[in-house]
C-alpha cells in the first residue's frame, strides 16, 4: 500500500525532499493513488467536521430526504461553500499536496470542485465507478497523464465498521468494463485516520463500502484538475465551487487563480 510518511525535517521545512517526491510520483503514476500521512492537524480536521455538520447536517435528516443529491443508497453529496474553516490555505494549499500537484500538472491547475460525500448509517455498498474519464474507448486513454486528482480527506477516522473506500490499484491504466471489477480481488481498503488524506487519479476504479456503524461518515473531496477539464456529469445543474465575493477577498492573492471556476455551472 502506498502510504507516505514524511520525515521530521520535511515537516519542519513544510517541504518534500526532491528524491522523496520522485518516489511518491512514481507510486502514484503506477497505482493511481498515494496516502499522505498526518499532513493536516487533527484540530483543523475537527474544525472542518464541526463546520460541515453545523451547516449541512440538516441534509441528513429524514424529512429532507427528497431535497438532497444522492450518489448511492444513503449517500449524499453536498457542494461545500468556501467559508469559515473551509476558507483556509490549510485546506486548499497544503504544502505537501501542492508540491505533488505542481509536479503532476506542471504547475498549471485549478480547484475543480469542493464537495463532501456523506455515508449515513446503514448505507449499502456503492456502485463501482470512476470519478471522471476522458477519451473513453480510445486505446490511448489509459496511457495519458492524470487530468484530475482528488484529494480525499476523511472528516472522521475511517475504519472497517463505517466503511473505508475500496480502490483497485492500477485500474486507471486499464481499459476494462466496470462490471469486471466485481470479481477482481486485487483491491485495497485503507483505514485512514483524521489528518491523513488519499490522492487519487480521477480514472481510478473505486467503490464505497457499507456503513455498518451508527456514525455519519463524511468524506471531503477537494478536487484539482487541468483548467480545461470540467466534470459535466456530476456538476451539470449546480455550482461545484461555491465562493461568495466576501470570502473570495479573504483568499490570499497567490491562490486566487485556483478559484477561477467559482460559482460556475453548466445549466
Amino acid at each position: 500500500m502506498n502510504i507516505v510518511n514524511f520525515s521530521k525535517e520535511e515537516f519542519q521545512n513544510q517541504q518534500i525532499e526532491a528524491a522523496h517526491l520522485e518516489e511518491i510520483l512514481k507510486d502514484f503514476r503506477r497505482d493511481g493513488y498515494v496516502i499522505l500521512q498526518d499532513v493536516f492537524s487533527k484540530e483543523y480536521i475537527n474544525a472542518l467536521c464541526a463546520d460541515f455538520m453545523g451547516t449541512y447536517g440538516h441534509n441528513f435528516l429524514e424529512e429532507n430526504d427528497r431535497n438532497v443529491v444522492k450518489v448511492g443508497n444513503k449517500r449524499i453529496q453536498v457542494s461545500v461553500e468556501v467559508k469559515d474553516a473551509f476558507n483556509s490555505p490549510s485546506l486548499y494549499a497544503n504544502p505537501f499536496v501542492l508540491a505533488f500537484l505542481r509536479s503532476i500538472f506542471n504547475n498549471y491547475f485549478i480547484i475543480s470542485d469542493l464537495t463532501c460525500v456523506t455515508s449515513l448509517p446503514g448505507a449499502q455498498k456503492m456502485r463501482i465507478h470512476r470519478d471522471g474519464t476522458i477519451f473513453d474507448g480510445l486505446a490511448l486513454a489509459p496511457l495519458l497523464p492524470a487530468h484530475a486528482v482528488g484529494v480525499l480527506i476523511p472528516l472522521i477516522p475511517f475504519n472497517k465498521l463505517n466503511g473505508p473506500t475500496r480502490y483497485w490499484p492500477g485500474s486507471h491504466r486499464i481499459s476494462q468494463l466496470l462490471a469486471d471489477f466485481e470479481e477482481n480481488l486485487n483491491f485495497i481498503e485503507p483505514e485512514i485516520d483524521t489528518g491523513s488524506c488519499i490522492l487519487m487519479d480521477h480514472r481510478l476504479v473505486h467503490s464505497g463500502n457499507p456503513n455498518r456503524s451508527e456514525q455519519i461518515r463524511p468524506l471531503l473531496y477537494c478536487n484539482y484538475s487541468l483548467p480545461w477539464y470540467f466534470d459535466y456529469i456530476n456538476f451539470k445543474y449546480e455550482a461545484h465551487l461555491i465562493v461568495d465575493d466576501k470570502n473570495f477577498e479573504k483568499i490570499p492573492a497567490d491562490y486566487k487563480l485556483f478559484f477561477q471556476r467559482r460559482n460556475m455551472k453548466l445549466l
